[in-house]
């Protein structure tokens, strides 16, 4: 009993020790789902380049807002959008 009562103290800790650490950042988060999907959709396209493929996957990951951002696109009060 002394062992089980030992070992959930210790996952305890971890637990806690997890709790205690720091959000991961944007730029890591969207790293990571540049990773989860490359590793998804290299095997079905092996003829596109490795480089192109996370260029090509991190353009279709962000949001509409983003993507005008990138393009400098600006929205007039009008409704048009100038660059």
């Amino acid at each position: 009993m002394a062992r089980s009562s030992h070992k959930s103290i210790s996952d305890n800790s971890d637990r806690k020790a997890k709790q205690r650490q720091e959000p991961l950042s944007a730029a890591r988060k969207r790293a990571r789902q540049i990773e989860h999907w490359h590793k998804r959709l290299a095997p079905k396209f092996p003829d596109i380049d490795p480089h192109d493929l996370d260029l090509i996957i991190a353009a279709l990951l962000r949001t509409p807002r983003e993507r005008m951002q990138i393009m400098f696109l600006k929205r007039r009060e009008d409704g048009r959008y100038v660059f």
